[in-house]
This record gives C-alpha cells, sequence and structure tokens, in this order.
C-alpha cells in the first residue's frame, strides 16, 4: 500500500482509497497514477509513462493530458503531487509522514538543476552581469517583463554565472504548474534536498533548513501563483541574510524584500537605418539566427535586411515574437512574413516543441497573461486597443469609463496592465503617457471585437479626439474635464484620428462616426499642411454624406466638411509659401505614411505607420 496525500493506492488490487472506501478512478488514470508513484519521486518522462500506459499502441501525445486531468479531479486538494515538469515529464512530490525536516543531501535534485544552456541564444553580457552585482545585495530579485521577452533564459544564464557564489548548486524551480500555496512550498522544499513533514508544510520550518549556506532559488513563471511566491519568498529570507530568490515573472511580487529588474526588449532599428546599423540590432540577429537554423540563405540583400528590419520593429523587439516571425521565413520567406504581420496572431505560431504551451504561439502567450486578470481590468485593456500609439490618462478615461466603469476602476486597470507588463508607461516631464506595443494591440483589439464593444469604442475615441483637435486648433489648453490639458499634444491624436477614420469607413465600420469626425481631422491636416490627405479624407466623407439619408447627420458637421473640402482643394491647387505653411505652426509631417487607401476589414489593424513614440 503507498500513499499519496489523504489517499492509498494499492497496486496489486488496482484500486485507490480514501478513509478505507474505494474511490472511483478510470484504468488509464490508474495506470498513469501508478507509474508516477511507483518512481518513487523520479522524474517519469513522457515516453515511459506511454509505454506504461499504452504499451504497444500508438496514440496522441494528449490521451495523457486527458486522463491525468480526471486524475487530479479525483485528488482534489492533492492534486498538485503530481508535478508536471514542462517539456520533460511528471513525477510525484513524496510526504513522509512523521519524518523530521533535514537536509537529505547536499546534492540538489537532478530535476531542479539548472536547464543547460540554450543553442543559438542572443549573449545579454551587460544585463546578465547587473542582475549577477544585483543578487549580492538583493535578497529577492524579480525580472519582470512582457511575456515572451525572455525573462526566463536571462535569469538561468545570470544564475549560471552566480553559481560559484553559492554552496550548493542552484535550485530551478518551474512553477507553471502549480497552482497552490502548498505546492509551490513543496517543490521548493523538494528542490532542495528537504524530507517534508506530515501533511502540512511549514514555511517556517523550510526557512530554518535553508539557512546557514549561500544559496541561490531560481523560481521560473511566478505571476499566476504571484501571492503564494511573494508571501514564501518573504518568509524564506527574513532573518536569512545569505539566501537569494531570483524570480521571473509578468509582474513585480510587491513585497519590501523586492528589488525589481525589468526586463526590455531587444534592440530594433531606427525606420532609415542603413545594412550595417540594422545588423548591429540584437533583435535582427536573433531574427537572422533563428532563420539561418532552419534554411541556408536568409536576407541575403539589402531590400531584404530592410524587411527584417521592419518586422522586428513591428515586433517590439519581443525575442518570442521574433523567433516565431522566423520560424515561418522557410514557408513564406521574409517579405512573405512582413506583408501578414497584421494578422500576426495567426501566423506567428510553430514555437518550439519542447518550450511551455503558452510560448508555442503569440496568442497563448497573450491569453496566459488575459486570463490572469480580472473582469474590469480586461474591459480597461481591450478598450485601449483604440489607441494606435501613446496616449495619456485624460484618453484613457474618455474610452474607458461609462456607467458601469468608473474612474476608479480606470485608475486600478491601468495600474494593474503596467504592474504586470501590458502597458508600457513613460514619463514626460510631469506627465505620463502610456502605450501598448504592436503585438499587444493587436490581441487587445480582437478582444474588443470578440466583446461587441469595437464601434461604441472607436465612436468614443472619435468624439474625444474630435473635441481635442477643436481645443488644440483654436488654442484652448486649459484644464477641465472638457477639453483636457492633453489636447494641446496633436500629433498622437492626429494618429488617432486617422485610424478612427479609417475604421469608420471600413466594410465593418460606421461611416457617420467617420463623416462627424472628418471635419475636425480635416482642420488638423490643413494646419499641418497636409493638404493632399486632407482633400483626399474629405472627399471620402463627403461621398459618404451624399449616400446617407437625410437628417442622420448634422447641418454643422455636413458644412464643416463641405468646408474642409473646399479649403483643402484650394490648397492643393494653390499652395501657401513656405513662410505662410511655417505660420502655421504645422505638425511633423507623415504624408507618405498615411496616404488614404481603400477602406477594408483590417482598417482597425495596427499598421506601424500609426505608432509613435
Amino acid at each position: 500500500m503507498m500513499e499519496i496525500g489523504s489517499f492509498q493506492i494499492d497496486l496489486e488490487m488496482r484500486n485507490l482509497r480514501r478513509d478505507g472506501e474505494v474511490v472511483r478512478l478510470g484504468s488509464r488514470a490508474f495506470d498513469i497514477l501508478a507509474a508516477v508513484s511507483s518512481a518513487a519521486g523520479r522524474l517519469v518522462t513522457k515516453d515511459e509513462l506511454m509505454n506504461a500506459v499504452w504499451p504497444n499502441t500508438i496514440v496522441e501525445e494528449n490521451n495523457i493530458q486527458v486522463h491525468l486531468s480526471a486524475l487530479r479531479k479525483v485528488l482534489g486538494p492533492d492534486r498538485d503531487l503530481i508535478l508536471t515538469v514542462p517539456g520533460r515529464g511528471y513525477r510525484l512530490l513524496q510526504r513522509k509522514k512523521n519524518a523530521l525536516l533535514d537536509e537529505a543531501s547536499s546534492q540538489v535534485s537532478l530535476a531542479h538543476r539548472l536547464p543547460p544552456p540554450k543553442s543559438g541564444l542572443l549573449p545579454r553580457d551587460a544585463q546578465v552581469e547587473l542582475i549577477r552585482s544585483m543578487l549580492q545585495h538583493a535578497h529577492v530579485l524579480t525580472l519582470a517583463g512582457a511575456g515572451g521577452i525572455g525573462k526566463t533564459q536571462l535569469a538561468i544564464e545570470a544564475a549560471r554565472h552566480s553559481a560559484a557564489q553559492f554552496a550548493d548548486p542552484v535550485c530551478f524551480i518551474e512553477l507553471a504548474a502549480l497552482t497552490t500555496h502548498e505546492s509551490v512550498l513543496c517543490a521548493i522544499a523538494e528542490s532542495c534536498g528537504l524530507i517534508l513533514p506530515g501533511t502540512q508544510i511549514d514555511v517556517t520550518r523550510v526557512a530554518a533548513a535553508l539557512a546557514g549556506k549561500p544559496r541561490l532559488l531560481l523560481l521560473d513563471n511566478a505571476e499566476h501563483v504571484v501571492g503564494a511566491v511573494a508571501q514564501i519568498a518573504d518568509a524564506l529570507v527574513a532573518g536569512n541574510e545569505r539566501l537569494r530568490v531570483l524570480v521571473t515573472s509578468r509582474e513585480p511580487l510587491r513585497i519590501m524584500a523586492e528589488t525589481v529588474f525589468r526586463v526590455d526588449p531587444l534592440d530594433v532599428p531606427p525606420p532609415d537605418a542603413g545594412d550595417e546599423e540594422i545588423l548591429a540590432c540584437s533583435a535582427v540577429n536573433l531574427f537572422l539566427l533563428r532563420a539561418s537554423s532552419l534554411q541556408e540563405t536568409v536576407a541575403a540583400g539589402s531590400a531584404e535586411l530592410r524587411l527584417v528590419g521592419e518586422i522586428c520593429r513591428r515586433l517590439d523587439g519581443i525575442p518570442l515574437a521574433i523567433e516565431l516571425a522566423a520560424a515561418r521565413v522557410v514557408a513564406l520567406g521574409v517579405e512573405g512574413v512582413y506583408r501578414r504581420l497584421d494578422d500576426r496572431m495567426a501566423i506567428l505560431a510553430g514555437g518550439y516543441r519542447t518550450a511551455l504551451p503558452r510560448h508555442q504561439t503569440l496568442r497563448a502567450t497573450f491569453d496566459w497573461s488575459f486570463a490572469l486578470l480580472d473582469p474590469v481590468t480586461r474591459a480597461v485593456f481591450r478598450r485601449l486597443a483604440v489607441f494606435s500609439g501613446t496616449f495619456c490618462f485624460e484618453s484613457m478615461c474618455a474610452v474607458v469609463c461609462d456607467e458601469e466603469h468608473t474612474m476608479a476602476n480606470a485608475i486600478g486597470g491601468i495600474t494593474e496592465l503596467v504592474a504586470k507588463s501590458l502597458v508600457s508607461v513613460q514619463f514626460v516631464g510631469a506627465a505620463v503617457k502610456y502605450r501598448l506595443s504592436e503585438s499587444t494591440r493587436a490581441y487587445a483589439l480582437e478582444q474588443l471585437k470578440a466583446e461587441g464593444e469595437l464601434r461604441e469604442i472607436v465612436a468614443r475615441n472619435a468624439r474625444y479626439v474630435s473635441r481635442c483637435v477643436q481645443a488644440r486648433l483654436s488654442g484652448d489648453r486649459r484644464d477641465s474635464e472638457n477639453e483636457p490639458a492633453s489636447a494641446h499634444d496633436l500629433q498622437p491624436m492626429l494618429d488617432d484620428a486617422r485610424v478612427a477614420f479609417d475604421w469608420a469607413f471600413s466594410a465593418d465600420g460606421d461611416p457617420r462616426t467617420g463623416i462627424e469626425l472628418a471635419s475636425s481631422l480635416a482642420d488638423a491636416l490643413l494646419d499641418a499642411g497636409l493638404f493632399e490627405e486632407c482633400c483626399a479624407r474629405a472627399a471620402q466623407a463627403v461621398d459618404a454624406l451624399e449616400r446617407q439619408p437625410l437628417g442622420t447627420v448634422s447641418a454643422t458637421s455636413e458644412q464643416r466638411v463641405r468646408a474642409a473640402l473646399d479649403a483643402a482643394s484650394r490648397a492643393v491647387r494653390e499652395p501657401l509659401p513656405a513662410p505662410a505653411q511655417r505660420a502655421r505652426n504645422p505638425l511633423p509631417k507623415k504624408q507618405e505614411k498615411h496616404e488614404p487607401h481603400a477602406p477594408t476589414a483590417a482598417a482597425m489593424a495596427p499598421p506601424a505607420c500609426f505608432i509613435t513614440t
């Protein structure tokens, strides 16, 4: 008779019991339980499990997950005793009753040693050295950053370079499959070679057993159990000056002992970069390295190399996205990948088979982060998709807040999104600006469409942008709820107005929203000296206006749109002299990037030309 938590396993009778009563369990699920329990704590690989449960039979690997889920459901509170080691296999976490908490061995379990170096890994020597230096003083160091930004590999390399500072080997604990405080603590204790006491695991006794020797724990992928990790890490380092805990997470732990290291994306080339400057960028090097491992020739010419630079820039230097894009070059070519980036959630798949499931596709990476948000923060997140570049707090409130979602909800939501690395923040003097990466915005836009809110939220933003543009052009920059102080920052507003305008006249759009916005957009384009674009967009609005039923568009909007078209047409025929144009205080011109185009169903997709920096 063997025990697992509060259950007893009778291998001879092939049954599972609890308090003497037989628990109903399918035969395949029992075979899995028998295999992992018979291994006595040893890792059971997927192949070993397949051979034990389905001998001489070829079945799909997902059969393991089906029966394992059924087994874990039966085990209930003890479900986490069966540990999934991603890409490797499964093991049963041992609990020995009446055993003293002691070190079973000075050697870390082989299953918890640092993974071997990843082949083709781009060096981040400066960051690795900085992290190594920080570990000398920081008791808990969290590498925080967006999904797929390379936190795990950076942490592993930093731990490898720091190993000489510690008496015992580094303990690597993968948290992805763990869901409870107890399972996290159990995995930490077992990784350090500790025999676990009874059925209740005591963090204070684990901390006492870890005291005395310099030791480094690496806790990987903590964001879904961040509360448990925070409490455990805080307790472990309290009074233990020689213990260091290195954590990777999409958000900080928020404990006093923590130091946060924000992991930045790889550097990408500017739009006007030459070949040498493009090749000097780490994002481009990663793309070429990954692509060349799959085929011999990649980006042989200057034109192709520039496309690689543009791909990396539009993917915001995120290593996972870049690797997934590079893997598609074999089938689509560099130009094919570039042309399909507006549909990136569909094409950026096919990651390493040994990677965590959420790292095998770009959508899965965002699904994981989105699932960790509460309903209110999800609403804030998806509504931010209407912003093509930077936006301010007032802009956010204009599209997020309504009868259901208050300003307090907006503040709480944006705070959580920044903490969870889904929104980046920058300070410009006393002002704060927010931004979604292009890939994050693409995912948020999918969620906005799925929720059926796209039309309403775009219309809100269009009305807000129209007010702000008019306030800027009239010179009214007063701080108030109706005319926010950010109204003078016209370039981001102009970009957002273009996005809203293009969506309004797309197949799924709302022409009346576009017509109402057109007059303000036209005024802004005239003010910027972008006469040809103004003429084309005003003409598009007038054409749509003439197809609308009488009375559906206000007379004021109609008059302003027609006046703007007339003014733009005259300006195109007789452009103002240079001094007069300069007197208008125009914005930086983006005429070549914002040529009006035939509206498409993908008009709200986040093309690079709509991104401001």
